[in-house]
């Protein structure tokens, strides 16, 4: 201000800005540093604001997966015929067990998504604080837990699954390194969380795709042996992996705990620790219960194909679901907003918004699964081509991006709708929806269509569980599921 009191030009240009421009661009910010009140401006200006960066982190985290399964798909070696195709199978064998434990780390992280932006939602600052810093003791407890079972029962779980010979050696081998390596993405994962539930995307993102970055670089260095590095093969790959998340998870603590400052490990007590572990867990084993359950029914399916199918079936599966990453990646990242929202907005008690969320997340699902579907039903063989050298491989995967993308858009209301009420501290929806696609739906009727039509009856029963389940979560979402969050 000048010294008779008029603002300055400069004054009263940041006052028209601040007047016009959208709060997409410069969201209110709340309580406590670097948080973002998600609680006022337009919700669909929060959820696209976010949108955009967790986008393009789950683009680099897919990639890292797509990149690994492409470098595999096509490793050859004159000794050993066939190679490639085993590689891919090996995986698919071990993606399952993998995935169950990914699966719990995102559970763990949707608990403590909800029990931050609750808090932060009703002002609590201190209190997200402590709960941040339980959450990540939380989270290594119980995937050194879950990881020491698992481990226990590879040899037995293999076999059943259909994973013989060299192709079970080889998924054992990849679960023996990749398996450990899951209790390190925990601190990754809810590091993580712990800033989206403040309404961050930037340092959460950079978090994923720091990892997935240097799993994509070290990854032909190990698995084909380039320069002095020893070929691994599928070993390269899974070191790769737990080499990226381990980056991941010491930069993901550092934001939390020195840039940040969101963890408080000074102010907890052990009374603190019992009610943040029960806030946390009341909503994080229930919502990673729900997420085991996806690789359950993936099992199962796997089970079903290597039993009853060919190697080179249970490989075109494995392509195929690698490659239903690039329609569902978006809708990943939607998740990954929706839960920062419903979850402030849910705390404060402004049900009207959480639902608006939940609308605006289903439109984009639809909108989003729409254009995929074309994009990738025109370029479904060059695409299964870059994954595999295999030509009956091909030939089996290329019906899947004709049948199964267009209805996408049910699975993502599926877990979308989980997302958002994990926020609320509402988890029992997410795993009532997901028990019912991945158990009650995905699995039989896969069966049932390997029995009519082989692996192209598998899609179409992927294709009826998506529409099936979707629909379901839908309707009880809008129209019966309670909007307001929990207390906790």
């Amino acid at each position: 201000m000048t010294d008779d009191n008029r603002p300055t030009p400069d004054e009263t240009l940041d006052a028209k800005l601040s007047e016009v421009l959208p709060e997409i661009i410069t969201p209110p910010m709340a309580a406590g540093k670097g948080k973002v009140d998600l609680t006022e401006g337009p919700i669909k200006g929060h959820i696209f604001r976010m949108l955009g960066p967790f986008a393009i982190a789950v683009l680099a985290l897919l990639s890292s997966g797509l990149i690994d399964t492409i470098y595999l798909g096509n490793l050859s070696d004159e000794a050993r015929p066939g190679l490639g195709v085993m590689a891919l199978a090996a995986v698919g064998f071990a993606y399952p067990l993998t995935f169950l434990g990914n699966s719990a780390n995102i559970g763990l992280g949707a608990g403590t998504m909800s029990a931050i932006s609750r808090a932060i939602g009703k002002g609590e600052i201190d209190k997200a604080a402590r709960h941040a810093a339980a959450a990540i003791l939380f989270a290594l407890f119980v995937m050194t837990i879950l990881v020491s079972v698992m481990w226990l029962f590879i040899p037995s779980l293999l076999p059943m699954m259909g994973a013989e010979g060299e192709v079970g050696v080889m998924a054992a081998q990849y679960l023996a390194i990749s398996l450990p390596g899951l209790v390190i993405v925990s601190v990754a994962m809810i590091s993580n969380n712990i800033l989206r539930a403040g309404g961050e995307a930037a340092l959460p993102s950079s978090i994923m795709i720091l990892g997935a970055l240097l799993n994509i670089i070290i990854d032909p260095f190990l698995i084909f042996g380039w320069g002095p590095f020893p070929r691994l093969e599928v070993q390269g790959a899974a070191m790769a992996t737990v080499i990226g998340n381990t980056v991941a998870a010491l930069f993901g603590f550092y934001i939390v705990q020195f840039r940040r400052k969101a963890v408080s490990f000074a102010a907890m007590t052990f009374s603190s620790i019992r009610h943040a572990w029960w806030t946390v867990g009341k909503v994080g084993l229930p919502a990673a219960v729900t997420n085991i359950i996806v690789p359950i029914g993936t099992a199962l399916a796997v089970s079903i194909i290597g039993n009853s199918l060919t190697v080179e079936d249970v490989a075109a599966f494995t392509l195929t679901s690698r490659a239903e990453l690039l329609s569902v990646g978006l809708l990943y990242a939607l998740s990954a907003c929706i839960g920062a929202v419903t979850g402030q907005n849910g705390g404060a008690g402004k049900s009207d918004r959480v639902r608006d969320a939940f609308k605006i997340s289903y439109k984009v699902c639809l909108v989003w699964t729409s254009v995929a579907a074309v994009i990738l039903a025109i370029l479904a063989r060059p695409i299964a081509d870059v994954f595999t050298n295999d030509p009956v491989v091909m030939d089996l995967a290329v019906s899947y991006f004709w049948i199964v993308p267009i209805t996408i858009s049910g699975y993502g209301f599926v877990f979308v709708s989980a997302a958002g009420f994990n926020a609320l501290g509402r988890p029992i929806f997410g795993l009532a929806y997901t028990i019912m696609r991945s158990l009650f739906l995905y699995a039989p009727l896969i069966g049932l269509g390997v029995y009519l039509d082989g692996l192209r009856g598998a899609f179409f029963g992927i294709a009826a569980a998506n529409v099936i389940s979707g629909g379901i979560a839908f309707y009880w979402s809008m129209y019966k599921a309670p909007m307001v969050a929990k207390d906790g």
